[in-house]
């Protein structure tokens, strides 16, 4: 698509799956119908022609109004058979573009047009109306004959280009007045006029042009922050805590339980009752989780798994013992999970796994807090995607759809030991599913003067498992 246009994408949540991550012609139309009822009519138009060139000229059907978009980084253009965007394509552009909104229960037809702000002319011929809008300097003049049955009046709202204007209809002067349209711009309204015969309106505006970038301005969100850089420093004194006490299940059960309460108890597509999946993903989807190869390089290294930076983690090796402390918003763990803690440290590092999915993305899946012994603490958000990443997959990761903010995180392969620092330019657009899964590394700042008390690994959002595998202080 060219850069002065767009097209939007169904979510940018993650991680992807069927019907929920996809770049749908309906759906982004039905965008830019928003935006013109918002009154963002530069904007709105960016976001249709975008959207009519992906589909229509640069697909591989010409002409087409299909489902999706070639720009669809998973399914490209498979469904372009699929009618779902004509209405609602057709609806924007006669709503949203020519603002023709006929109400027949109250007897009037509105027509608030919401054409770019460039243009000079447009028309539109339809079975009950036609609309012909010409501008020239500061003129406009709109012709509208309407065949509407049910509605004998037509009201006219045009977007303001002047601090002043005289209206008439056909040839004759009418009063109009200046009203807020809800998006902060004002619109100039016209009073009621019959449609019982072809009627021009004509516009002059004099005074000032409002200025408008036409654009909306989108707020800082909190996914959008940098995030701290998981690259631990230099460890000075690296003390592994000891979690056996509060383990209490083996990280490879994760899918296999059955997860049932709490739960709605009406009709809904709820997640299946093994953690994973969805009506799109499949409601017996599965992912075989084997941490043995993770067990294997413990075994050799005395019961550690050594970073590459020389952090060390204390976890289980050979053998069926438990390795992670689960917790979830699910009746199968606990909400959260206590460990003591005790003296002073400067960092906080975490071997983590767990679940997420779709539903749970761009907010908090769950939290590890550090108290002190003050009642001070310190926080980090598990949200996915920035610091919480499910454990059967990696994200896909690109500079559109699924944008990444800050540094991508250190991940470690069960099934082989493999430790993984992911790299923003060799990762760019890989991910997906990994054989065994993968724990992450993330890591707490510290307050190095306070006295430590206790380590809160607590579950926030529904539908999601928080593990902690291993913990490590640097003192």
């Amino acid at each position: 698509v060219p850069p002065d246009l767009e097209t939007l994408a169904t979510s940018d949540w993650m991680p992807y799956d069927w019907s929920i991550n996809n770049v749908v012609m309906a759906e982004s139309v039905h965008g830019a119908l928003g935006m013109w009822q918002a009154g963002r009519v530069d904007e709105a138009w960016r976001i249709a022609k975008g959207s009519l060139l992906a589909a229509m000229f640069m697909g591989i059907s010409p002409g087409n109004v299909g489902s999706m978009s070639y720009l669809d980084v998973y399914r490209r253009e498979s469904q372009r058979d699929f009618a779902d965007a004509s209405g609602v394509l057709s609806r924007a552009l006669i709503e949203g573009l020519f603002g023709v909104r006929p109400d027949g229960i109250a007897g009037e037809l509105l027509i608030a047009p919401g054409f770019p702000s460039g243009w000079e002319h447009a028309a539109l011929h339809h079975p009950d109306i036609d609309l012909i809008y010409l501008r020239k300097n500061r003129e406009e003049n709109y012709q509208i004959e309407s065949r509407l049955p049910h509605s004998p009046v037509f009201r006219l709202e045009i977007p303001v280009r002047g601090n002043s204007a005289r209206v008439s209809v056909d040839g004759v002067e009418v009063p109009s007045q200046f009203a807020d349209s809800g998006d902060s711009a004002t619109r100039l309204k016209i009073p009621p006029i019959s449609c019982a015969y072809a009627t021009v309106v004509k516009v002059v505006w004099s005074g000032p042009e409002p200025r408008s970038t036409g654009k909306a301005i989108a707020p800082q969100l909190p996914w959008e922050k940098p995030a701290e850089s998981d690259a631990p420093a230099a460890v000075d004194h690296p003390e592994m805590i000891d979690l056996t006490p509060y383990f209490n299940d083996r990280v490879i059960r994760i899918f296999k339980n059955e997860y049932r309460s709490p739960r709605s108890p009406f009709v809904s597509l709820a997640l299946p009752k093994q953690g994973l999946g969805g009506w799109a993903g499949g409601v017996n989807a599965s992912a075989e989780i084997d941490d043995s190869g993770l067990r294997a390089v413990a075994g050799k290294n005395g019961g550690r798994l050594l970073l590459p930076s020389g952090m060390p983690f204390a976890t289980p090796g050979p053998g069926e013992v438990m390795n992670v402390v689960f917790t979830s918003q699910w009746d199968n763990y606990p909400r959260e999970s206590i460990i003591p803690l005790a003296g002073k440290a400067r960092e906080l590092h975490l071997l983590m796994a767990g679940s997420t999915n779709p539903m749970q993305s761009r907010i908090d899946n769950g939290e590890v807090i550090v108290t002190y012994s003050d009642g001070r603490t310190a926080r980090l958000a598990l949200e996915n995607p920035t610091t919480w990443w499910p454990i059967e997959q990696d994200y896909f990761v690109d500079d559109y759809q699924f944008a990444y903010a800050g540094a991508l995180p250190v991940r470690v392969d069960l099934k082989t030991g493999l430790v993984r620092q992911l790299d923003r330019k060799t990762f760019k657009g890989q991910g997906g599913k990994i054989p065994g899964g993968a724990a992450t590394v993330l890591h707490l700042s510290l307050d190095p003067q306070r006295e430590l008390q206790s380590l809160t690994v607590r579950a926030l959002a529904n539908d999601v498992v928080v593990g902690l595998m291993a913990a490590t202080l640097a003192r």
